[in-house]
């Protein structure tokens, strides 16, 4: 028999229309504030370049550039002080799917993925970006001098921490696929040995082909698969014991 309390498809559409129209309002509003601090955030997302030993001029090519890079970096802003309103409003779609859920979850999910959002932006500024520059400008030190596009650079900056934030959100995914019931720590346990080959790929395309830039993308990402399947662990034991305690809950009503 259907739940009468159940959404309908179109019901499901509109609720995701909305929810999307919030994100959307949320990143635009982040992102006219981020605005009008544009120029600290040009010096902050250029620093990494200008502070290094091989020196690198950064250029305006054409004439709209200037707006454009700080639209851009504005933009990058935005979506990250509105990651919170955005996880909270995708995590609230998704909710229903799940068996049990309550507000702590929801606060829980909503902190641990904006933190891990933040953490792996700045593992990327203050790790991969730095690396990855110094290789690519030594390249052709002492042939080439670096006169890089400020508006292709900021491109390259912002894809490098954008893609950073979203690889550390693999815990944050686990643990939403655990609780819709759609993986189990044995699953990834048994992938294990593919995760390490795909983890290598993946650093290897994100990073330059340097064995030690590699490596520091591929460690956090090891850690990070680790860590989603102790996560994954814990909360099937979670749910095992809830639905066991439900069980003799239900035969001891009936009973008496």
């Amino acid at each position: 028999m259907a739940d009468p309390n159940e959404l309908t498809f179109l019901e499901h559409l509109e609720e995701l229309r909305w929810r999307v129209l919030k994100s959307l309002a949320a990143i635009i509003i982040f992102t006219i504030l981020a605005f009008i601090k544009a120029d600290w955030l040009i010096d902050f997302l250029t620093a990494p370049a200008l502070n290094l030993d091989e020196p690198v001029n950064l250029q305006a090519l054409k004439v709209p550039d200037t707006f454009l890079v700080q639209l851009i970096a504005s933009l990058m802003t935005g979506l990250i002080l509105a990651s919170p309103v955005v996880i909270y409003q995708a995590w609230r779609f998704v909710e229903p799917a799940m068996q049990r859920s309550s507000r702590n979850i929801t606060i829980s999910v909503v902190l641990f993925s904006s933190f891990f959002l933040v953490f792996g932006v700045s593992f990327g500024y203050l790790v991969l970006l730095p690396f990855s520059l110094r290789f690519f400008t030594a390249l052709g030190e002492g042939m080439v001098q670096s006169n890089y596009s400020i508006r292709a650079y900021l491109s390259y900056v912002v894809w490098m921490l954008l893609a950073a934030g979203m690889v550390f959100q693999l815990p944050v995914i686990s643990f939403i696929l655990t609780r819709i019931g759609l993986l189990t720590p044995t699953f990834l346990r048994r992938y294990r040995k593919y995760a390490l080959i795909g983890i290598l790929v993946f650093a290897a395309i994100l990073t330059p082909p340097d064995p030690m830039s590699q490596m520091f993308m591929a460690i956090p990402l090891l850690l990070l698969y680790e860590l989603s399947i102790f996560i994954s662990k814990i909360f099937s034991k979670k749910e095992s014991s809830q639905d066991e305690s439900d069980e003799n809950d239900s035969e001891q009503s009936e009973e008496s």
